[in-house]
């Protein structure tokens, strides 16, 4: 996880310099914010906001999400703090913010921060990426038997607003790209969803190793590793 300088600008007009943590996760996928602040007072309140990713409007302020464990607005249900209070492992004050069910439009910087003023504010930048999966598992698969067929999907889902172009998905084998005669496409009704399917009929100790799915020049990539088990050697 990355991290670079921010300069910030609070309500009360208190200027500080952050550093900020980029995360990239994939849409419909699950996020989780940690934040860790030093001993506060009892009545020290730990606030969640959150500023879009809007390209076309400038100077747009913070959205409020949480207060502690308050919930400050009802527009998103899919935001939740997981926990907010003090840890005595740590020795901090600890708060998670988890978002669910991750759109596009959840794209932006969240700020996690106090209203101490000696406190320091940490802050996330969000980026949505294309989802991927690969059936029946990504991981690893142990093979216990030879010349029988296995097939190895690889869906990827792209952004809302964009249009998947299936050429851009291969599959590698031992980082060597596998010709297209060795795989069927298959087209969701949707246009922003494409599978491609690496069919292997007769499977030899040779078809061993990690298989690798590509999208867009690494824009998304998961892999399976395939052994046998030393009941198939």
């Amino acid at each position: 996880m990355e991290e670079k300088p921010f300069h910030c600008m609070f309500d009360q007009g208190i200027s500080c310099t952050l550093n900020i943590r980029n995360i990239d996760a994939e849409i419909d996928s699950t996020v989780a914010f940690q934040c860790e602040i030093d001993p506060l007072p009892y009545n020290a309140v730990i606030t969640w906001v959150y500023r879009p990713k809007v390209h076309q409007m400038n100077g747009i302020k913070w959205l409020p999400l949480y207060a502690n464990a308050r919930r400050l607005t009802q527009h998103n249900q899919r935001f939740v703090v997981d926990y907010s209070g003090y840890n005595e492992q740590i020795k901090k004050y600890l708060s998670i913010l988890t978002i669910h069910q991750l759109k596009l439009s959840d794209e932006g910087l969240y700020m996690c921060k106090s209203n101490q003023f000696q406190s320091e504010a940490s802050l996330f930048n969000l980026t949505i990426s294309p989802s991927m999966r690969i059936l029946p598992k990504d991981g690893v698969i142990e093979l216990d038997d030879i010349q029988r067929p296995i097939n190895l999907s690889c869906t990827v889902r792209e952004l809302s607003m964009h249009t998947i172009d299936p050429l851009r998905i291969k599959w590698y084998h031992n980082n060597r790209e596998i010709p297209n005669s060795h795989l069927t496409e298959n087209l969701s009704i949707h246009t922003n969803q494409a599978t491609l399917i690496l069919d292997i009929h007769h499977l030899s100790f040779n078809d061993s190793g990690l298989f690798k799915c590509v999208y867009d020049n690494g824009k998304a990539s998961k892999h399976v590793r395939l052994y046998y088990t030393s009941a198939g050697k």
